[in-house]
């Protein structure tokens, strides 16, 4: 059996590429993680989760965004607390109604989403 010899990979100039590779690759990931700016925020509306018709002037809306973004409805800000989910309820005209719901983060970055409701 022959003896491996390890003393040559394990080299002084070995150990500090492995220090220099693993501290680039924190400060990287560093990077990736904290600029999401890069992404424009997440929102979904879950009521109504599509188009409806209702029969009712009332009705409630409710969705979720990123706790950091702003959240507005037809151009009116919505209180998304920390969680970042918001309730509002909405006093609507017979007819079609259009909901625009965006998202803002503070890097400008929008996400839109556009329901109607049909009130007969």
């Amino acid at each position: 059996m022959i003896p491996r010899r390890t003393d040559r990979y394990l080299t002084q100039r070995n150990f500090k590429l492995a220090v220099v590779g693993a501290g680039i690759a924190v400060v990287a990931g560093f990077f990736v993680y904290e600029f999401k700016f890069l992404r424009p925020p997440t929102l979904t509306v879950t009521t109504p989760a599509r188009d409806i018709a209702i029969s009712e002037t009332s009705y409630e809306v409710r969705g979720r965004t990123d706790p950091e973004a702003d959240a507005t409805l037809n151009g009116r800000p919505l209180f998304s607390g920390e969680t970042g989910e918001f309730t509002e309820r909405l006093q609507l005209m017979r007819g079609v109604n259009k909901l625009e719901f965006e998202a803002r983060n503070r890097y400008g970055k929008t996400t839109t989403a556009i329901r109607y409701i049909v009130v007969e």
